[in-house]
């Protein structure tokens, strides 16, 4: 068989993957793009995508509830079968669409585990077919990663739980970050009692502990509790249930026990070793340009040592791309990126924080949003921000935020950092009223 040989060979076809692929075509690049996986990646198919699904319907649920009385006479309840085949409207197509976009565009599409032969070729398995190329672009995601106690076997992944028809009636999360308290609030609002097992002292530790507080405490009103400062010793696997064996604080049952105790990136079986690029525990190492130790081997998105969140891989595909075709154009940069948990009310945040801010050089304001027209008319009653401008040049520099509508809000306020949005001018803007973005001119 003839090696098929490229200028780039894309490894991977998610936010990141998929966007430099198509980045480097339209730039005149001869690319292949490789997936072990099904075509589309974490975010689209076992993701952001298919979680936000879930995310709306559970939310507008609760909303029904809230507003019993009060224009609604009856609440809505979700039917997790209806809504996971509603879903899959959406997931089941991505794989053969996205392998029919990339033959549209040009680039070469290959299903198949990827090992390095040497710095100028791989090889897919099955089938041991060779490509070359020029560049590599590593693009390769991250997996759950696995608990390691007695009785993980039991336990069950992201994966896992949306691919779920039905919810049982109790239900353990183990891990306290984003993406267990957003399913935990899912599950919560559907009517399943939830408990989020942390081993830290407390969930959420990269958000400012006021807003985490104010999450946690609007939890238990939806079935949600949360225990920290928990190690868990074992699952055990009973005649009707599972239990979740602690040191601390005893055993919880569940009928589904998930482990989200971060993710590990997936590398381990491309033979990046013994090409020397360099990695950690968190990934593959790389420079300001994303490139790693090996010069013609790039790597960005979930498999580099960094945040996990789809728009810091786009970012990432973005510059990689650039910098593939014109060499050392283009450093990125990770300030202000926005965060978004999905959490029952959301949580939000942007740049500077007020612990790490300068009382005497900066301007903190807090506040709560309850009783503003736009949250009282959805029964919001955890609505709270924080923000931080610079006192001299008056300069939005951070905003943190819980509420509803926290999620579209933080996205003004990441502009407004980026072009150096003075706090005047924020409030001064004409903003369309009454729209809920229109209330972040109260924040600052």
């Amino acid at each position: 068989m003839k090696e098929q040989a490229y200028d780039v060979i894309v490894i991977g076809t998610g936010t990141a993957g998929g966007t430099a692929a198509t980045q480097l075509s339209q730039a005149g690049k001869r690319v292949a793009i490789v997936d072990s996986e099904p075509f589309g990646g974490t975010c689209a198919l076992r993701g952001c995508q298919p979680k936000k699904y879930l995310v709306v319907n559970t939310h507008l649920a609760a909303h029904t509830r809230e507003l019993l009385g009060r224009g609604f006479s009856a609440a809505a309840i979700t039917d997790w079968a209806q809504l996971q085949t509603f879903k899959r409207e959406f997931t089941d197509p991505i794989p053969e669409q996205s392998r029919r976009s990339y033959r549209e565009q040009g680039i070469d599409p290959y299903s198949g585990s990827v090992r390095f032969v040497d710095r100028s070729s791989i090889r897919l398995a099955p089938g041991g077919e060779t490509l070359s190329a020029d560049t590599f672009l590593i693009a390769a995601g991250a997996r759950p990663r696995a608990l390691e106690i007695p009785g993980a076997e039991h336990t069950s992944t992201s994966d896992d739980f949306l691919e779920l028809t039905a919810l049982p009636e109790k239900i353990v999360f183990i891990g306290g970050g984003y993406i267990s308290l957003e399913f935990a609030f899912m599950a919560g609002l559907s009517g399943t009692h939830v408990t989020v097992l942390q081993r830290g002292d407390r969930v959420l530790p990269q958000f400012p502990a006021s807003l985490v507080d104010r999450v946690v405490d609007a939890a238990k009103a939806h079935n949600v509790t949360v225990v920290t400062g928990v190690d868990v010793e074992q699952v055990e696997k009973t005649a009707d249930a599972l239990s979740v064996v602690t040191r601390e604080h005893g055993a919880f049952a569940g009928g589904f026990v998930m482990a989200a105790v971060g993710r590990v990136p997936n590398t381990d079986a491309l033979g990046l070793e013994s090409i020397g690029v360099e990695l950690d525990r968190r990934g593959i190492i790389v420079d300001e340009y994303m490139r790693t130790s090996v010069e013609n081997v790039f790597a960005i998105g979930d498999c580099v040592a960094g945040k996990q969140l789809a728009p810091i891989s786009d970012m990432e595909a973005k510059a990689a791309a650039t910098n593939i075709v014109s060499p050392g154009s283009v450093r990125v940069q990770y300030d202000s990126i926005p965060s978004v948990v999905f959490s029952y009310p959301q949580m939000a945040s942007v740049g500077l924080t007020v612990d790490d801010a300068d009382p005497r050089t900066m301007k903190i304001k807090t506040g709560s949003g309850a009783g503003w027209p736009n949250n009282r008319r959805v029964r919001a009653e955890t609505v709270y921000y924080e923000t931080v401008t610079d006192a001299e040049s008056g300069r939005i520099l951070g905003a943190h935020l819980v509420g509803p509508y926290a999620g579209e809000q933080i996205n003004i306020f990441a502009l407004a950092i980026a072009s150096g949005t003075t706090a005047d001018r924020f409030r001064d803007l004409p903003w369309a009223y009454p729209t809920n973005t229109s209330d972040v001119k109260y924040m600052v």
